[in-house]
């Protein structure tokens, strides 16, 4: 069970996300650089005296999670677009995680709406005790009536400090897992709605990594990169656009590969949908107590 004060903690940190994300949502539109949307994001946070729990992510169409614009990418949302905007905030370890879509054509509405009903079915489900599968139904039902799938092989997740995913993993269908929510834990709730196969697969580019553990690596340079990645973000995941000014793109590029091929790092692919059909997704992050749950970043 929680103590209040890291009750309090995660309140804070879900009022000032949910802040930051209504500040950035208006930004989101025709001819803004997916760049610029991710780094006021991440000022936004750090304005506001916390840290970024992850890069934000900026996915279009059939990229669902996972793609936090290098510093150099020249990519703006055009007309069509589906914009997915993922963004998490930590106090002091105690994080929480928020996203939103914005559609700029009709298609795209009725996925966004799909997956905000979707979003608001699960924390209508959640409550002490509930089986998580039961959850995975609500978004499943939701999505399906209107007329779109869940995509089956991305979930929620439990939040505990310093941990993104801290063990429990709540499907997106009806499924069942042998887990039950308990009152005093945080959990993401995180509906990613399709018009398509309703799957994703890893890509071969990767933007976002998480420190593992120390390797043996042969350059001094790659050495203290290591050190410093430990240190910095202390197992959060962290974004190759924030490592740029620290050396050249292909010499970055080549160590952080040497730094995941060794084991040192985890990578996360960017997940495009199987059929290439556009995603639309909506988050909070919930806290379960005696009645239901709590919105922390509503």
């Amino acid at each position: 069970m929680l103590q209040e004060q890291e009750l309090e903690a995660y309140r804070r940190a879900g009022k000032l996300l949910a802040e930051v994300r209504e500040r950035l949502r208006p930004m989101v539109r025709v001819g803004e650089s997916l760049v610029r949307i991710a780094e006021e994001a991440e000022r936004l946070i750090q304005e506001k005296g916390a840290k970024p729990a992850f890069p934000c992510n900026v996915s279009l169409n059939e990229v669902a999670a996972h793609y936090s614009p290098p510093a150099d990418d020249p990519t703006v949302i055009k007309e069509g677009d589906l914009v997915k905007v993922d963004l998490g905030a930590h106090l002091d370890g105690y994080i929480a995680d928020t996203a939103f879509t914005v559609a700029t054509d009709e298609e795209g509405e009725k996925l966004k709406e799909a997956a905000e009903r979707a979003l608001e079915a699960a924390i209508a489900a959640v409550r002490p005790g509930v089986e998580l599968g039961e959850v995975g139904k609500a978004i499943e039902e939701a999505a399906r009536a209107a007329g779109f799938k869940p995509v089956a092989n991305l979930t929620g997740h439990s939040l505990s400090r310093w941990t993104l995913h801290a063990g429990l993993t709540i499907p997106n269908t009806h499924v069942r897992t042998g887990q039950r929510l308990e009152v005093g834990e945080v959990v993401a709730l995180e509906p990613f709605v399709t018009a398509g196969a309703g799957y994703v697969e890893d890509t071969k580019e990767v933007l976002i990594f998480r420190y593992l553990r120390e390797r043996p690596v042969r350059l001094r340079m790659t050495r203290e990169l290591l050190r410093d990645l430990k240190k910095t973000y202390n197992g959060l995941p962290f974004a190759e656009r924030w490592l740029a000014k620290r050396m050249s793109k292909l010499r970055l590029r080549l160590t952080l590969r040497e730094l995941v091929e060794t084991g040192a790092l985890w990578p996360y692919h960017v997940l495009v949908e199987r059929s290439g059909k556009k995603v639309a997704q909506a988050e909070h992050t919930v806290l379960v107590t005696e009645g239901g749950c709590e919105v922390l970043t509503a």
